[in-house]
């Protein structure tokens, strides 16, 4: 792989990866590392053969990369700092704050991962509830229960204009 089919990549998926790895992490600076591993390593090993979607292959290296960092003992120990920096925002930063700011996303976001990641799956990346238990290597019946809890969480948290988004399946 050259430096420019690397960039065709980064361009095409780039945004994607970046908009997942905030919603594990809830850390932009850190979802833009994460993003950034994730190229290096695509990059330098390109061990990817033409199986199956790359946007799929890069969506689990992002996924398995955001879950390795939140086990990591520097996530576990980190002292968060509240106070915020006034930053010159990218194309990027700015439609990740967009979606930070609105109701549906902080609500999303204050789930915990694992039904976090199922909400993301359905409706982010519109899987189908076969094909997340295969990506999460979970079973059918796991993720459905764990789609029934995270809709009670979202319920309570959320106002019913936003629920409605949410319930229609």
């Amino acid at each position: 792989m050259n430096s420019a089919e690397l960039e065709h990549v980064m361009d095409t998926y780039g945004e994607h990866l970046l908009k997942m790895a905030y919603f594990y992490l809830r850390d932009r600076e850190m979802a833009k590392d994460i993003v950034q591993e994730v190229f290096i390593s695509f990059y330098e090993k390109s061990n990817y053969q033409e199986q199956g979607k790359l946007r799929a292959y890069l969506t689990k290296l992002t996924v398995n990369r955001c879950k390795d960092y939140l086990r990591s003992w520097t996530f576990r120990h980190l002292k968060l700092n509240k106070e915020r920096l006034e930053i010159i925002h990218t194309e990027h930063d700015r439609l990740i704050l967009k979606e930070e700011q609105s109701a549906i996303a902080t609500a999303i976001l204050a789930l915990p991962i694992k039904y976090r990641e199922i909400i993301l799956f359905y409706y982010y990346e519109e899987l189908n509830m076969r094909e997340i238990a295969t990506f999460l290597d979970l079973s059918e019946n796991t993720v459905k229960t764990r789609m029934t809890k995270a809709r009670t969480l979202l319920r309570g948290k959320l106002s019913n204009d936003y629920w409605e988004v949410l319930s229609i399946e």
